[in-house]
């Protein structure tokens, strides 16, 4: 009789620790993390500090963006966060490495007249959020550098179809493009009734469905007029 309470109290813990995460600690992270996208701030470090990133830690990416005519732009920190960052200024496009407490990602980025942009990583963390107007996003577990841009490319070149999008004349600065980002994400959550409960979906499942999956690029165009 005691072995069953003393199961029966365990499987109460277990449960309510459960309801506890899904229902007030996800939320509050929720809250949190949007919270820091307020004021964003990049640290760019000083070019004496480039080559322990550039030539050490991310010798493979920055040969293969040499080889592909990317040029280095910086290393910022973002909180607990390094991002490698180079550009290829015919198409408008940055090549970014993170480097982050929870490992590494790799993400490119182009850039379009009228705020435009689309976004190719390789994290699930990147589709949590719902993006904002003029932002798509999209994310592949792909580590391979030339399958990743392989999928912004045939996403691009569909997008610039559907949408009538054009280059920019100039490249803008890539601090200011990424703070503008971050800056729009934190609006539109904002905007979004109970964000912080609708951030248990999706944390748990809406990153996890669009994960590997393209653009829809008919909904997209729908979603962004």
């Amino acid at each position: 009789m005691l072995a069953n309470v003393n199961l029966i109290n365990c499987v109460l813990i277990v449960v309510g620790m459960g309801v506890c995460y899904l229902f007030v600690l996800i939320p509050i992270l929720i809250y949190y993390a949007i919270q820091h996208m307020r004021s964003p701030r990049l640290i760019l470090l000083p070019e004496a500090d480039w080559d322990e990133y550039y030539e050490n830690k991310c010798r493979l990416e920055s040969d293969w963006a040499e080889s592909n005519q990317f040029n280095q732009v910086g290393i910022y920190r973002l909180q607990q966060n390094f991002i490698l960052v180079w550009e290829h200024l015919e198409s408008a496009t940055f090549f970014q490495v993170t480097l982050s407490p929870y490992g590494r990602f790799h993400s490119f980025t182009t850039v379009f007249s009228d705020d435009y942009s689309l976004i190719t990583a390789n994290d699930r963390e990147s589709l949590v959020f719902p993006s904002p107007p003029k932002q798509f996003v999209q994310s592949f577990g792909i580590e391979a550098l030339d399958l990743l841009v392989e999928k912004h490319q045939l996403t691009l070149v569909d997008l610039i179809k559907v949408k009538h999008l054009e280059l920019p004349e100039q490249v803008p600065d890539f601090e200011e493009t990424y703070l503008n980002q971050i800056r729009q994400q934190h609006e539109h959550v904002r905007s979004v009734p109970l964000y912080p409960i609708r951030g248990i979906w999706w944390y748990h499942i809406g990153r996890r469905v669009k994960f590997n999956q393209p653009i829809d690029l008919q909904q997209a165009v729908l979603e962004h007029l």
